[in-house]
Protein backbone atom coordinates (compact mmCIF):
# COMPACT_ATOMS: atom_id res chain seq x y z
CA UNK A 1 0.00 0.00 0.00
CA UNK A 2 1.05 3.56 -1.11
CA UNK A 3 1.69 5.37 2.16
CA UNK A 4 -0.74 8.41 2.07
CA UNK A 5 -2.22 7.52 -1.55
CA UNK A 6 -5.47 9.08 -1.20
CA UNK A 7 -3.67 12.58 0.05
CA UNK A 8 -1.61 12.63 -2.92
CA UNK A 9 -3.85 11.53 -5.40
CA UNK A 10 -6.29 14.24 -4.34
CA UNK A 11 -3.35 16.99 -4.26
CA UNK A 12 -2.71 15.40 -7.56
CA UNK A 13 -6.50 15.71 -8.76
CA UNK A 14 -6.33 19.27 -7.55
CA UNK A 15 -3.16 20.60 -9.88
CA UNK A 16 -4.77 18.98 -12.52
CA UNK A 17 -8.03 20.77 -12.11
CA UNK A 18 -6.15 23.99 -11.93
CA UNK A 19 -4.29 23.41 -15.15
CA UNK A 20 -7.37 22.26 -17.12
CA UNK A 21 -9.19 25.59 -15.11
CA UNK A 22 -6.12 27.80 -16.52
CA UNK A 23 -6.44 26.41 -19.93
CA UNK A 24 -9.86 27.22 -20.38
CA UNK A 25 -10.05 30.52 -18.68
CA UNK A 26 -6.78 32.24 -20.94
CA UNK A 27 -8.42 30.06 -24.29
CA UNK A 28 -10.46 32.74 -25.57
CA UNK A 29 -6.49 35.14 -25.56
CA UNK A 30 -4.85 32.36 -27.18
CA UNK A 31 -5.58 32.88 -31.10
CA UNK A 32 -4.02 35.55 -33.95
CA UNK A 33 -5.04 39.35 -33.08
CA UNK A 34 -8.09 39.82 -34.44
CA UNK A 35 -9.72 36.53 -33.59
CA UNK A 36 -12.00 36.26 -31.14
CA UNK A 37 -13.89 33.05 -30.37
CA UNK A 38 -13.12 31.69 -33.88
CA UNK A 39 -14.67 35.28 -35.40
CA UNK A 40 -12.87 38.24 -37.45
CA UNK A 41 -13.32 41.21 -35.59
CA UNK A 42 -12.06 44.56 -35.58
CA UNK A 43 -9.05 45.05 -32.95
CA UNK A 44 -10.86 47.73 -30.78
CA UNK A 45 -13.76 45.33 -30.22
CA UNK A 46 -10.94 42.99 -28.36
CA UNK A 47 -11.28 45.98 -26.12
CA UNK A 48 -15.18 46.49 -26.26
CA UNK A 49 -17.33 46.32 -23.26
CA UNK A 50 -20.08 43.55 -25.08
CA UNK A 51 -16.57 41.72 -25.67
CA UNK A 52 -15.66 42.15 -22.15
CA UNK A 53 -19.47 40.94 -21.67
CA UNK A 54 -18.89 37.95 -23.65
CA UNK A 55 -15.71 36.89 -22.16
CA UNK A 56 -17.02 36.99 -18.30
CA UNK A 57 -20.17 34.62 -19.73
CA UNK A 58 -17.83 31.92 -21.19
CA UNK A 59 -15.58 31.98 -18.45
CA UNK A 60 -18.58 31.63 -15.99
CA UNK A 61 -19.83 28.39 -17.60
CA UNK A 62 -16.41 27.03 -18.18
CA UNK A 63 -15.13 26.96 -14.93
CA UNK A 64 -18.77 25.25 -13.67
CA UNK A 65 -18.35 22.57 -16.18
CA UNK A 66 -14.83 22.08 -15.36
CA UNK A 67 -15.85 21.59 -11.46
CA UNK A 68 -18.53 19.68 -12.71
CA UNK A 69 -16.97 17.26 -14.76
CA UNK A 70 -13.76 16.89 -11.97
CA UNK A 71 -16.56 16.38 -9.31
CA UNK A 72 -17.44 13.22 -11.50
CA UNK A 73 -14.25 11.85 -11.91
CA UNK A 74 -13.07 12.34 -8.21
CA UNK A 75 -16.75 10.72 -7.77
CA UNK A 76 -15.98 7.81 -10.01
CA UNK A 77 -12.54 6.96 -8.88
CA UNK A 78 -14.14 7.13 -5.23
CA UNK A 79 -16.81 4.53 -5.86
CA UNK A 80 -14.86 2.88 -8.56
CA UNK A 81 -17.24 3.20 -10.97
CA UNK A 82 -15.93 3.93 -14.54
CA UNK A 83 -19.63 5.00 -15.79
CA UNK A 84 -19.20 8.11 -13.73
CA UNK A 85 -15.11 7.91 -14.89
CA UNK A 86 -16.09 8.60 -18.45
CA UNK A 87 -19.22 10.94 -17.85
CA UNK A 88 -16.54 12.98 -16.02
CA UNK A 89 -14.20 13.10 -19.08
CA UNK A 90 -16.91 13.86 -21.10
CA UNK A 91 -18.27 16.40 -19.21
CA UNK A 92 -15.05 18.11 -19.01
CA UNK A 93 -14.68 18.33 -22.94
CA UNK A 94 -18.05 19.22 -23.86
CA UNK A 95 -19.14 21.51 -21.22
CA UNK A 96 -16.09 24.00 -21.90
CA UNK A 97 -17.01 23.55 -25.74
CA UNK A 98 -20.81 24.25 -24.98
CA UNK A 99 -19.73 27.57 -23.64
CA UNK A 100 -17.62 28.38 -26.56
CA UNK A 101 -19.89 27.87 -28.73
CA UNK A 102 -22.50 29.82 -27.47
CA UNK A 103 -19.69 32.83 -26.71
CA UNK A 104 -19.00 32.10 -30.71
CA UNK A 105 -22.60 32.49 -31.51
CA UNK A 106 -22.50 35.66 -29.74
CA UNK A 107 -19.89 37.23 -31.03
CA UNK A 108 -20.83 36.48 -35.07
CA UNK A 109 -23.02 39.83 -35.07
CA UNK A 110 -19.77 41.87 -34.58
CA UNK A 111 -17.59 39.76 -37.50
CA UNK A 112 -15.84 41.77 -40.36
CA UNK A 113 -15.13 40.55 -44.02
CA UNK A 114 -11.62 39.01 -43.56
CA UNK A 115 -8.95 39.58 -46.64
CA UNK A 116 -9.40 37.56 -49.55
CA UNK A 117 -5.37 38.82 -51.20
CA UNK A 118 -3.37 35.41 -51.36
CA UNK A 119 -0.92 35.85 -49.24
CA UNK A 120 2.78 34.65 -50.46
CA UNK A 121 5.53 34.81 -47.88
CA UNK A 122 9.49 35.14 -49.12
CA UNK A 123 10.83 34.95 -45.61
CA UNK A 124 12.26 30.66 -45.70
CA UNK A 125 10.61 28.52 -43.18
CA UNK A 126 11.75 25.72 -40.78
CA UNK A 127 12.61 22.15 -43.20
CA UNK A 128 14.32 20.54 -40.57
CA UNK A 129 12.96 19.21 -37.80
CA UNK A 130 12.85 20.94 -34.55
CA UNK A 131 16.63 19.55 -32.68
CA UNK A 132 17.70 17.79 -35.99
CA UNK A 133 17.09 14.43 -36.77
CA UNK A 134 19.40 13.16 -33.92
CA UNK A 135 16.96 14.87 -30.93
CA UNK A 136 14.04 13.27 -33.35
CA UNK A 137 15.60 10.16 -32.68
CA UNK A 138 15.68 10.53 -28.99
CA UNK A 139 12.12 9.41 -28.19
CA UNK A 140 12.59 6.03 -30.05
CA UNK A 141 15.71 5.28 -29.01
CA UNK A 142 14.66 5.44 -25.43
CA UNK A 143 11.58 3.19 -26.23
CA UNK A 144 13.93 0.57 -28.40
CA UNK A 145 16.74 0.39 -25.18
CA UNK A 146 13.64 -0.40 -22.73
CA UNK A 147 12.48 -3.22 -24.98
CA UNK A 148 15.89 -4.61 -25.67
CA UNK A 149 16.76 -4.40 -21.55
CA UNK A 150 12.98 -6.03 -21.05
CA UNK A 151 14.34 -8.76 -23.21
CA UNK A 152 17.33 -10.03 -21.37
CA UNK A 153 15.79 -9.72 -17.82
CA UNK A 154 12.63 -11.63 -19.72
CA UNK A 155 13.30 -14.42 -17.00
CA UNK A 156 13.45 -11.81 -13.99
CA UNK A 157 9.78 -10.13 -14.58
CA UNK A 158 7.30 -12.12 -12.63
CA UNK A 159 4.70 -14.74 -14.57
CA UNK A 160 1.78 -12.10 -13.07
CA UNK A 161 2.28 -8.99 -11.94
CA UNK A 162 0.00 -5.37 -11.50
CA UNK A 163 -0.40 -2.86 -13.84
CA UNK A 164 -2.70 -0.66 -11.88
CA UNK A 165 -3.47 0.88 -8.33
CA UNK A 166 -6.68 1.91 -6.65
CA UNK A 167 -6.16 5.63 -4.88
CA UNK A 168 -6.10 3.61 -2.02
CA UNK A 169 -2.67 2.15 -3.24
CA UNK A 170 -3.70 -1.64 -3.44
CA UNK A 171 -3.59 -2.89 -7.33
CA UNK A 172 -6.70 -3.66 -9.11
CA UNK A 173 -5.42 -4.62 -12.06
CA UNK A 174 -2.79 -7.38 -13.34
CA UNK A 175 -0.67 -8.53 -16.37
CA UNK A 176 0.79 -11.81 -17.49
CA UNK A 177 4.20 -12.46 -18.92
CA UNK A 178 3.58 -12.34 -22.49
CA UNK A 179 4.76 -10.58 -25.21
CA UNK A 180 2.22 -8.20 -25.27
CA UNK A 181 1.67 -8.15 -21.29
CA UNK A 182 4.88 -6.79 -21.13
CA UNK A 183 5.06 -4.61 -23.99
CA UNK A 184 2.39 -3.27 -24.12
CA UNK A 185 3.03 0.34 -22.75
CA UNK A 186 6.10 0.16 -25.27
CA UNK A 187 3.64 -0.25 -28.26
CA UNK A 188 1.14 2.27 -26.67
CA UNK A 189 3.79 5.10 -26.90
CA UNK A 190 5.71 4.16 -29.49
CA UNK A 191 2.18 4.12 -31.72
CA UNK A 192 1.38 7.48 -30.32
CA UNK A 193 4.85 8.76 -30.41
CA UNK A 194 5.27 8.26 -34.35
CA UNK A 195 1.79 9.93 -35.27
CA UNK A 196 3.29 12.89 -32.91
CA UNK A 197 6.27 12.95 -34.77
CA UNK A 198 3.83 12.40 -38.53
CA UNK A 199 1.58 15.60 -37.32
CA UNK A 200 5.30 17.16 -36.76
CA UNK A 201 6.22 16.86 -40.54
CA UNK A 202 2.47 17.44 -42.13
CA UNK A 203 2.82 21.25 -39.73
CA UNK A 204 6.19 21.89 -41.16
CA UNK A 205 5.33 21.32 -44.69
CA UNK A 206 1.90 21.11 -45.43
CA UNK A 207 0.75 23.54 -43.42
CA UNK A 208 -0.86 27.62 -44.03
CA UNK A 209 1.95 29.60 -43.50
CA UNK A 210 0.36 32.99 -42.01
CA UNK A 211 2.03 36.06 -43.01
CA UNK A 212 4.03 37.77 -40.09
CA UNK A 213 4.36 41.19 -41.54
CA UNK A 214 0.65 41.63 -41.27
CA UNK A 215 0.32 41.06 -37.79
CA UNK A 216 3.51 43.74 -36.40
CA UNK A 217 7.36 43.42 -35.85
CA UNK A 218 6.61 39.57 -34.69
CA UNK A 219 8.45 37.33 -37.20
CA UNK A 220 8.03 33.92 -35.54
CA UNK A 221 7.70 30.56 -37.00
CA UNK A 222 4.57 29.09 -35.38
CA UNK A 223 4.77 25.57 -37.21
CA UNK A 224 8.69 25.50 -36.00
CA UNK A 225 7.30 25.98 -32.27
CA UNK A 226 4.94 23.67 -32.79
CA UNK A 227 7.13 20.94 -33.60
CA UNK A 228 9.38 21.87 -30.64
CA UNK A 229 6.32 21.57 -28.28
CA UNK A 230 5.43 18.05 -29.71
CA UNK A 231 9.03 16.76 -29.88
CA UNK A 232 9.22 17.57 -26.11
CA UNK A 233 5.59 16.09 -25.28
CA UNK A 234 7.31 12.96 -27.62
CA UNK A 235 10.37 12.47 -25.14
CA UNK A 236 8.13 12.90 -22.48
CA UNK A 237 5.21 10.32 -23.31
CA UNK A 238 8.40 7.85 -24.04
CA UNK A 239 9.88 8.10 -19.99
CA UNK A 240 6.74 7.67 -19.08
CA UNK A 241 5.28 4.65 -21.08
CA UNK A 242 9.18 3.47 -20.15
CA UNK A 243 8.56 3.69 -16.45
CA UNK A 244 5.06 2.02 -16.77
CA UNK A 245 7.03 -0.69 -18.37
CA UNK A 246 9.64 -1.51 -16.17
CA UNK A 247 7.51 -2.19 -13.47
CA UNK A 248 7.72 -5.46 -13.42
CA UNK A 249 10.81 -5.49 -12.76
CA UNK A 250 11.04 -2.26 -10.70
CA UNK A 251 7.77 -3.22 -8.53
CA UNK A 252 4.98 -0.28 -7.51
CA UNK A 253 6.35 2.65 -8.70
CA UNK A 254 4.49 4.24 -5.38
CA UNK A 255 2.27 7.56 -5.44
CA UNK A 256 5.25 9.58 -4.05
CA UNK A 257 6.81 8.75 -7.50
CA UNK A 258 4.34 9.43 -9.66
CA UNK A 259 3.25 13.06 -8.01
CA UNK A 260 6.68 14.41 -8.56
CA UNK A 261 6.47 13.33 -12.29
CA UNK A 262 3.18 14.92 -12.46
CA UNK A 263 4.05 17.96 -10.60
CA UNK A 264 7.25 18.21 -12.96
CA UNK A 265 5.39 18.59 -15.99
CA UNK A 266 2.52 21.13 -14.81
CA UNK A 267 5.05 24.17 -14.65
CA UNK A 268 6.55 22.75 -17.97
CA UNK A 269 3.45 23.40 -19.65
CA UNK A 270 2.40 26.43 -17.90
CA UNK A 271 5.97 27.40 -19.43
CA UNK A 272 5.20 26.01 -22.87
CA UNK A 273 1.85 26.81 -23.83
CA UNK A 274 2.18 30.66 -23.49
CA UNK A 275 5.84 30.83 -25.25
CA UNK A 276 3.90 28.24 -27.93
CA UNK A 277 0.89 31.37 -28.21
CA UNK A 278 4.12 34.51 -28.48
CA UNK A 279 4.59 31.97 -31.88
CA UNK A 280 1.19 34.07 -33.04
CA UNK A 281 2.24 37.39 -32.08
CA UNK A 282 -0.57 37.77 -29.86
CA UNK A 283 0.80 40.05 -28.07
CA UNK A 284 0.78 43.15 -30.47
CA UNK A 285 2.43 45.55 -28.40
CA UNK A 286 2.34 49.20 -29.99
CA UNK A 287 1.40 47.70 -33.87
CA UNK A 288 -2.15 48.06 -32.50
CA UNK A 289 -2.06 51.79 -33.22
CA UNK A 290 -0.83 51.42 -36.61
CA UNK A 291 -3.15 49.11 -37.75
CA UNK A 292 -6.14 50.12 -36.63
CA UNK A 293 -9.00 49.20 -36.90
CA UNK A 294 -8.05 46.95 -39.88
CA UNK A 295 -8.54 43.09 -39.17
CA UNK A 296 -5.67 40.89 -38.52
CA UNK A 297 -6.94 37.59 -38.31
CA UNK A 298 -5.11 33.85 -39.67
CA UNK A 299 -5.54 34.95 -43.35
CA UNK A 300 -8.94 32.50 -43.80
CA UNK A 301 -12.38 33.44 -43.83
CA UNK A 302 -14.82 32.70 -41.30
CA UNK A 303 -17.23 30.98 -43.88
CA UNK A 304 -14.60 28.49 -43.88
CA UNK A 305 -14.87 27.37 -40.36
CA UNK A 306 -17.56 25.53 -39.39
CA UNK A 307 -18.89 26.22 -35.33
CA UNK A 308 -15.25 27.72 -35.83
CA UNK A 309 -13.65 24.49 -35.09
CA UNK A 310 -13.68 22.42 -38.27
CA UNK A 311 -11.59 24.23 -41.38
CA UNK A 312 -13.21 23.04 -44.65
CA UNK A 313 -11.81 24.92 -47.92
CA UNK A 314 -11.45 22.97 -51.18
CA UNK A 315 -9.46 26.08 -52.86
CA UNK A 316 -6.94 26.18 -49.60
CA UNK A 317 -4.23 24.05 -50.55
CA UNK A 318 -2.85 23.01 -47.00
CA UNK A 319 -3.42 20.44 -45.79
CA UNK A 320 -3.03 21.73 -41.98
CA UNK A 321 -4.20 25.14 -40.49
CA UNK A 322 -3.76 26.98 -36.85
CA UNK A 323 -6.82 26.54 -34.87
CA UNK A 324 -8.91 29.18 -34.04
CA UNK A 325 -10.00 27.45 -31.17
CA UNK A 326 -6.91 26.19 -28.86
CA UNK A 327 -2.96 26.51 -30.11
CA UNK A 328 -1.60 24.27 -32.22
CA UNK A 329 -2.70 23.01 -35.67
CA UNK A 330 -6.14 21.14 -37.11
CA UNK A 331 -7.00 19.74 -40.99
CA UNK A 332 -8.45 20.69 -43.53
CA UNK A 333 -11.21 18.84 -44.27
CA UNK A 334 -11.97 19.34 -47.46
CA UNK A 335 -8.49 17.48 -48.42
CA UNK A 336 -9.52 13.81 -49.16
CA UNK A 337 -6.06 13.23 -46.92
CA UNK A 338 -7.85 15.16 -44.01
CA UNK A 339 -10.12 12.26 -43.56
CA UNK A 340 -7.71 9.17 -44.60
CA UNK A 341 -5.41 11.00 -41.34
CA UNK A 342 -8.83 10.87 -38.87
CA UNK A 343 -9.54 7.08 -39.79
CA UNK A 344 -5.68 6.22 -39.12
CA UNK A 345 -5.53 8.22 -36.04
CA UNK A 346 -9.06 6.61 -34.85
CA UNK A 347 -8.30 3.15 -35.58
CA UNK A 348 -4.34 2.72 -34.25
CA UNK A 349 -5.72 3.25 -31.01
CA UNK A 350 -8.51 1.09 -31.42
CA UNK A 351 -6.20 -1.67 -32.80
CA UNK A 352 -3.50 -1.37 -30.15
CA UNK A 353 -6.82 -2.06 -27.42
CA UNK A 354 -8.14 -4.65 -29.10
CA UNK A 355 -4.32 -6.24 -29.21
CA UNK A 356 -3.83 -5.97 -26.02
CA UNK A 357 -6.95 -7.30 -24.68
CA UNK A 358 -7.11 -10.45 -27.04
CA UNK A 359 -3.60 -11.71 -25.70
CA UNK A 360 -4.91 -11.31 -22.09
Amino acid sequence: MFPHAQLLFGVLIVAVAALVAWSFWMLPRWSRPGIYFAVTVPLPFLDSPQARAILRGYRLRAMLHVALGFGLIVGGALVEQLGLLALGCVWLVGGPLAAFLRAHQRVMPFAVEGSTVRQAVLEPRHTQPAGGWLAQAGPFAILIAVAIYLQFRWNDIPARFPVHWGIDGQPNGWSTRTPMGVYAALITSLVVVAGMAVAAYGIRNLSRNVDSTTIGSVAHDFAHRMGIFLLIMEYFLAMTFSLVALLPLTGSPGAMSVAVMAFLMLPVLLMLIPWLNKGRAHDLGGSLVTLGAAPVGDGTLDEHWKMGIFYFNRDDAALFVEKRFGIGYTLNFAHPSAWICMIVVLLLPVAALLLIWHQR
